[in-house]
């Protein structure tokens, strides 16, 4: 579980920017600890950008090049911005809560272990964390911010303040982690769409493909059930309901009798239960293969369907999915593959990856709440 995740276990906004470097997580940590953003122009020239308004109106307020922007320069005032916990080699946590849509921003100071906890109307909260994990020979780095405020009033006033102020701090947060990526060295990761996934070699000279992914801030563990739950026999396709599910919503929740899928078992495409895919690969945890065949459109077509999950660290995950095609004649599988297909493919696997995004998020966040208790 994260550092962070004791602090805002559940956020009304998440910002996450996360890197693949080819440093040790020892290295990295050891840098991106105790990095400081003023060292680059650019980043201190938008962080004295915000202090613009209070030296207009003659405050003293200290350079960015002055003070440093790094983690012990932030938190170390005694007021405002405060180390919330720190696990040394792994994950540091800074937070605030303070009324942020002000000039001047007024804070409260709350004890670190009662951070979580405090929910005095008319309050903001703000946590953002740097960690670090092992990947392969390198490491990730991320850096995760996360708001939320203590009513719906102030949240109202805080969404407005960072539709003014967001973008710059946005500039800040990509500007250093684009700088922590150079400093230690950007990992060689492959495209998506170029890189081999398991399911390819079920049709391996299929001329038609497409490449879906998308980030789950989950563990593989909280997103496999939803796959497994896949098909109109199912849960659903958990995507555009009205179009591929009569109209039925997706189930909500996870049913212990739907958490497995057998080799050779029929994956349901419509609600009439008359066809659909044949599950051809399970591995628990990590990818599912679906295959079918079908006559339309004046020929005859062979697709696959992959399902792979890629741990991003320890808590999250990467959820790819690929559809692979051939066809006969090549006139027709020319005009589904390269003309039809796409469009429609690309706009319902989006909302199924949304939605599994959402469904697995939520119960990252039930087991935080739970643990908490």
């Amino acid at each position: 579980m994260r550092l962070i995740q004791h602090f805002l276990p559940r956020p009304r906004h998440t910002e996450i920017h996360r890197i693949a470097v080819k440093a040790s997580p020892e290295e990295a940590w050891a840098v991106a600890r105790h990095f400081d953003g003023a060292t680059i122009p650019w980043v201190r020239f938008l962080f004295d950008l915000r202090t613009l308004p209070d030296r207009m109106r003659g405050m003293d307020v200290p350079m960015a090049k002055d003070s440093g922007l790094g983690v012990d320069e932030i938190a170390s005032h005694g007021h405002g911005f405060m180390l919330l916990d720190e696990k040394p080699g792994e994950e540091v946590v800074v937070g605030a809560i303070g009324q942020f849509w002000h000039l001047n921003i007024p804070f409260t100071d709350v004890p670190a272990e009662e951070f979580a906890a405090f929910n005095q109307s008319g309050w903001g909260k703000v946590a953002w964390c740097i960690r670090v994990e092992p990947r392969g020979t390198g490491s990730w780095v991320t850096l995760e911010l996360r708001v939320t405020a203590t009513d719906d009033v102030s949240w109202r006033r805080q969404t407005a303040y960072f539709r003014l102020i967001g973008p710059f701090s946005h500039l800040i947060r990509t500007s250093a982690m684009a700088h922590l990526e150079a400093q230690l060295g950007k990992a060689n990761v492959p495209s998506d769409d170029d890189r081999s996934l398991p399911g390819d070699e079920v049709i391996p000279d299929a001329p038609y493909r497409l490449t879906h992914t998308i980030d789950i801030e989950a563990p593989p563990t909280l997103v496999w059930p939803w796959l497994m739950q896949l098909g109109c026999d199912r849960g659903g396709w958990y995507s555009i309901d009205a179009l591929n599910h009569g109209g039925e919503p997706s189930v909500e929740e996870l049913r212990a009798e739907w958490s497995e899928r057998s080799v050779g078992e029929i994956v349901h495409a419509t609600p009439a239960l008359a066809g659909g895919y044949t599950v051809h690969q399970v591995q628990p945890e990590q990818h599912l293969i679906l295959g079918g065949e079908t006559d339309r459109m004046g020929g005859h077509v062979r697709t696959t369907w992959s399902f792979v999950l890629e741990p991003l660290g320890r808590d999250a995950t990467r959820l790819v999915t690929r559809v692979r095609g051939i066809g006969t004649p090549p006139w027709s599988a020319w005009l589904q593959g390269a003309v039809v297909f796409p469009p429609v493919h690309a706009l319902m696997q989006r909302a199924q990856l949304k939605n599994l995004k959402r469904l697995a998020e939520g119960l990252a966040c039930e087991r935080v709440a739970a643990a908490r208790v």
